[in-house]
């Protein structure tokens, strides 16, 4: 389904969930070279700068060769060393997608914005100068993926200088080719003597291993250790820590994994290529028809923007409805995530996971027929009663998907948490903790540190807590840094509440909220899909069988976890 198409909560969104530095933006200054910030790596000379909250950042460095011309749909090439200093001064473009909430339209065609050449990524850390950066003790590396449906975001929003400076760690964000660039199977996009990777349609994720395998060759020259890597990542990152966590591709290459709001699931290659919406045969057709092509190879004549812009229903679509993270049997395993984490067949490492109490909400609230709005401000819920309803099954389901069924597949330790926070305030007679409550992407400021909201800042919480906001942030980052140090959030730095790990025999997750709420506090109020769908079944709240069939209908398109119990609801 296309999503984000309300300004208002796009705005929202960048400032809420991308924003997550805390205070001024320490990017927003005028970026210059700094002597301290030199770095000689395998990858060649490297110099940043320092930005204003006191972190050494170097922005935009390649990873990868450009996948352009024949290097489109295959696998990353290894670069070469690059000659001279490099000056890392300046972020990388966006990897191409849909135009969106940028309000920069420079190079925007057919609204589609950004550049094949892509493969970058950013580095943040504490600083140290050119003599020191990697001399003592190495620091724990986490490497971030941004979210966004793995058909739009990019790096830069992702300053991790708060969580580089308070928790000793080196924080790098990464990009990866998006959309119909990224993920795209098809048995005649290829020449025969193509190889495995190049003909698995992940390139996305093969992008995320290369990003690793940079890292690994290169972080000690930050003072990073290569041995004590932590992936995390939100919403589509999510999703792609856990494809990491089961390609046996990625051995080796991280050592912890954070997956916040993802969910555990690949599509089938029968279900990329025929079965789900603008599955790639389907699109091969259909641009093959539009561009007057004969084969699927000639595909790569086309302009990158030509190839996003199919997917696009609207102009104004920011989201791609598209299969991605395939089960290709070689990048990925044959069978569905889940089922690999269940076989033991995955990178054991020790995990994180955990979704936000209200995750479904971000979504209703931009539907007319559930929200009434007034010159783009959300005022109120139309039926409360349905809305909170539909809220309810949506993001207990995306719990199920996202944390408690992955923490019953694996064996390794694993923390799961549910974040609670909806201390939103009520400005201008809007009720967004009723709205939004604890919505979809709304914990990442508390991740990365401080609670910033912009220009918004005031409008959006005016609670008047504004110590809970931070204290809760601190926490939050504390336990994640922990985790990122010691592979356990409760060793290092001091934590008020023991995080208990998930257990076979004893279900429980950490609650994260701000103390006027309950605080940060264990539970063990766990659910299984078959007894939510079991609930969904008999709750007598939809007044028509139609209605709940419907409700169902819109969950499936969500989750295909889903899709097996619609006789079990009555459908």
């Amino acid at each position: 389904m296309s999503l984000f198409k309300t300004p208002l909560l796009v705005m929202l969104l960048m400032l809420l969930g991308l924003t997550a530095c805390g205070g001024d933006d320490p990017s927003a200054s005028a970026v210059v070279a700094a002597a301290d910030t030199r770095r000689s790596l395998p990858a060649g000379e490297l110099i940043g700068s320092v930005n204003a909250a006191g972190a050494h950042q170097w922005l935009g460095i390649p990873f990868a060769q450009p996948p352009l011309g024949a290097l489109r749909w295959r696998a990353p090439q290894a670069m070469p060393p690059w000659p001279g200093v490099r000056e890392a001064t300046e972020r990388g473009k966006p990897c191409l997608q849909p135009v969106g909430f940028n309000t920069d339209t420079a190079g925007v065609i057919e609204n589609v914005l950004g550049d094949e050449d892509c493969l970058t990524l950013d580095i943040y850390a504490p600083p140290k100068n050119t003599e020191t950066a990697n001399e003592g003790a190495a620091l724990p590396v986490m490497v971030w993926i941004h979210g966004g449906g793995n058909s739009m975001g990019d790096a830069s929003p992702y300053d991790g200088s708060q969580l580089a400076l308070s928790q000793n760690i080196i924080f790098v964000a990464i990009q990866y080719r998006l959309g119909p660039l990224g993920w795209f199977y098809h048995q005649d996009l290829h020449p025969k003597d193509a190889n495995s990777n190049d003909r698995s349609g992940n390139y996305g994720t093969l992008d995320t291993i290369a990003a690793l395998q940079w890292v690994q060759q290169n972080i000690s020259g930050f003072g990073g250790n290569p041995d004590n890597v932590t992936v995390f990542g939100e919403s589509a990152g999510g999703v792609n820590v856990f494809a990491l966590l089961a390609s046996a591709q990625a051995n080796g290459l991280f050592h912890r994994a954070i997956a916040q709001s993802g969910i555990a699931n690949s599509v089938s290659i029968n279900g990329a290529t025929t079965v789900e919406k603008n599955a790639s045969h389907t699109m091969a057709d259909k641009l093959l028809k539009k561009h007057n092509l004969n084969t699927v190879a000639e595909l790569r004549s086309l302009k990158g923007y030509e190839l996003v812009s199919a997917y696009m229903a609207t102009p104004e679509d920011m989201m791609l409805e598209m299969p991605t993270v395939i089960a290709d049997g070689t990048v990925l395993p044959g069978a569905p995530l889940l089922e690999a984490l269940q076989s033991g067949k995955y990178n054991q490492v020790p995990v994180m996971l955990g979704t936000n109490h209200d995750e479904f909400k971000l979504f209703m609230a931009q539907d007319p027929a559930r929200v009434s709005r007034y010159f783009g401000f959300w005022m109120k819920q139309n039926d409360p009663q349905s809305y909170d309803r539909d809220a309810y099954y949506g993001s207990v389901q995306w719990r199920i998907a996202g944390a408690e069924a992955p923490a019953r597949a694996i064996a390794t330790p694993r923390y799961v948490y549910r974040f609670d926070w909806d201390n939103l305030g009520s400005p201008l007679w809007m009720d967004l903790p009723a709205i939004f409550g604890a919505a979809h992407a709304f914990e990442i400021p508390f991740v990365l540190g401080g609670v910033s909201l912009g220009p918004l800042t005031e409008l959006v919480n005016n609670s008047g807590d504004e110590e809970g906001r931070l204290a809760l942030s601190e926490a939050m980052m504390n336990y994640w840094g922990n985790f990122a140090h010691h592979g356990d959030p409760n060793k290092g730095k001091p934590v008020a509440t023991r995080w208990l790990p998930w257990q076979q025999e004893n279900e429980r997750f950490m609650v994260f909220d701000d103390a006027q709420s309950g605080g940060i506090r264990m539970s063990e109020d766990t659910v299984t899909l078959a007894e939510l769908m079991a609930e969904l079944a008999a709750d007598e709240r939809f007044e028509t069988p139609e209605a709940r069939c419907g409700f169902f209908e819109e969950l499936s398109g969500w989750s295909m976890a889903v899709r097996p119990y619609k006789s079990a609801v009555g459908c």
